[in-house]
Formats: C-alpha cells, sequence, structure tokens
C-alpha cells in the first residue's frame, strides 16, 4: 500500500467522524409539569449553580441530541511538592482540593453518572439526574483506590477508572483484587490500553492489540464487557476511531475540550482536565453551561 493510498484512507475515515463543536449550547423547551393544586413545576434557570441541593433535584428529559456534561479528568490524588517538577505537580490534585470539589459538587446539587448513564440517556431508556457530570481518573494509580475511591464513596458519588491493563499489580498501581472491588462498588472500569501507547503513532497491528488485549484481559477479570476508552494523553486519529467501534467500544474519551455531548461524536468526546494547583473559582468555571433540567422539589410527590 503506497503512503498516497494509506493518506487517502486515513482523510476518508475523518470525514466519517462527526466532532462536536464548540458552539454555544442551543436551549430546550421544557415540558410543563402540572402537580396537584394545578400550578406547573418551576424550570430553573440553566445558568445558575447556585439552587440549594434539596431544590434541586430532577431530570434532563429524553430527547434531547446534544446535552452539556462536564467530564472531569483526574490522574493523581496525591500531595507533592512544587519541586517533585511541574508535570507531577500539575498532575496531582490534593486530597483536600478533591474533597473540597466534591463537597461543592455535592452541597450543590449535582449528581455523577457513568457512560452507561449516557448510553441509556441517548438510547431512549432512561432520563438523566439533573446537573449530571462524570468523575473520570486516569491510569489506575494506587492512590486511586487508597485515597480517590473512599472520598468519591463517602459523597455518594460514583466514577470512571481508566486502567492501563500492563501496570496493574505493579509497585505504584491498583490490584486486580482493587480494580473488583470498585467495580462491585459501582464504578465503571475502562480501559486505558495495555502500556500507555501514543495511539496517535503506532501501526494499525499496534492499535488493535491495544484496543483488544486491554479490553479482553479487563472482561476476564470483571465477568462482564468493558465498552469505554480513554486516549493516553489525548492522542489519537481517524484510524483509531475506525478500530474502536469495530473492536467493541462505545466511547472514547481525549482531553481539554467543551462539555457538549452529541452521541454522534461518542469517539472523541472531550474532558475537563482538573489540575494540581488550580483555582477552586477555575474549578467552578470550567463546569460549564448547566443543562436546563425538570424541576422537582423533593416535597413534590
Amino acid at each position: 500500500m503506497t503512503r498516497a493510498y494509506t493518506a487517502a484512507l486515513v482523510l476518508v475515515m475523518m470525514c466519517t467522524v462527526l466532532v462536536v463543536s464548540d458552539t454555544v449550547l442551543s436551549s430546550h423547551q421544557a415540558p410543563a409539569i402540572q402537580v396537584e393544586g394545578g400550578y406547573p413545576l418551576e424550570f430553573p434557570n440553566p445558568n445558575t449553580r447556585d439552587i440549594p441541593r434539596g431544590l434541586s433535584q430532577g431530570w434532563i428529559p429524553l430527547g434531547r441530541k446534544q446535552i452539556s456534561v462536564p467530564i472531569l479528568m483526574y490522574h493523581y490524588i496525591r500531595t507533592v511538592p512544587r519541586s517533585a517538577g511541574q508535570l507531577a505537580f500539575n498532575l496531582s490534585v490534593t486530597p483536600a482540593d478533591f474533597n473540597r470539589q466534591l463537597n461543592w459538587l455535592s452541597e450543590h446539587g449535582y449528581h455523577s453518572v457513568t457512560f452507561d448513564d449516557l448510553r441509556a440517556y441517548f438510547s431512549g431508556s432512561h432520563e438523566l439526574p439533573s446537573k449530571p457530570f462524570v468523575i473520570t481518573l486516569d491510569d489506575g494509580y494506587r492512590d486511586l483506590f487508597t485515597t480517590a475511591y473512599p472520598l468519591i464513596k463517602a459523597h455518594g458519588f460514583v466514577a470512571v477508572a481508566y486502567i492501563v491493563t500492563g501496570f496493574v499489580g505493579r509497585l505504584r498501581y491498583v490490584t486486580s483484587d482493587m480494580i473488583l472491588e470498585m467495580d462491585r462498588d459501582g464504578f465503571e472500569i475502562a480501559s486505558h490500553t495495555v502500556d500507555h501507547a501514543d495511539m496517535a503513532r503506532i501501526p494499525l497491528g499496534s492499535i488493535v492489540y491495544e484496543l483488544v488485549a486491554s479490553k479482553q484481559w479487563l472482561e476476564k477479570l470483571l465477568g462482564h464487557a468493558v465498552a469505554d476508552f480513554a486516549y493516553p494523553s489525548g492522542k489519537f486519529n481517524a484510524l483509531d476511531v475506525y478500530e474502536l467501534g469495530a473492536t467493541g467500544y462505545s466511547t472514547a474519551v481525549t482531553e481539554d475540550g467543551s462539555t457538549l455531548r452529541l452521541w454522534a461524536a461518542r469517539y472523541t468526546w472531550t474532558r475537563t482536565r482538573v489540575g494540581g494547583g488550580e483555582a477552586f473559582t477555575d474549578f467552578v468555571k470550567n463546569l460549564g453551561p448547566v443543562e436546563p433540567f425538570i424541576f422537582a422539589p423533593a416535597n413534590v410527590v
């Protein structure tokens, strides 16, 4: 196969990938909801995050083609000094900061979901809760289990753990038993390749290996399907996107970008990076717009 033919093939596959634009979220018309007494439930202002938790219970109705759902990206939950190097510092959110972020999300009525929930929403199976967001943690470092996992559980949240299967059991990484415990507790376990390969640079045979071998390893361990993937360092190309579908994956995430979700772009969903030393005001701002939802106060049946 000539280089020209290969380039043409990649270009054709690129054209088949529908990428979410970073345009402003379109408005949605909420259906009128009547309760006993004849008055309608109020439709909240979609631009505010300051509705108390007890008054912000509700749901996002089915049928929307595009919704705003922040996917938060974490790596380490640990304390490291700046002297450890800028990269290590940037990838490390302290347990105190992580706990403060989770507290704020809980107090302001946010609800954690997984990619199983997004699949169910876009397939028309069930609604999403109000203010949905996804917590993702990359690489499977040991503090995923020892620090992040108990803090997330304490707040009644769930998360998605992207595991590099070839690193499992190493000194600084989670073990198989830890992965199984998180899976049983409602965390979604997903693939992050076998050895953290650069998916944008490796040949086709290696792409297929990284996708299939990591998926099969996790599925054998867990005893159920694994359908979600994260590109290491967010790097990918059109061939990766094609092979993800061909090898049985349902979604894939990259790195920085919009909070908008469109099912057709599910192999290039972007995430919101949460970095070490990040200002708390930036964390809140980066959650993006609140998806309008149907208001259902807790005292209304």
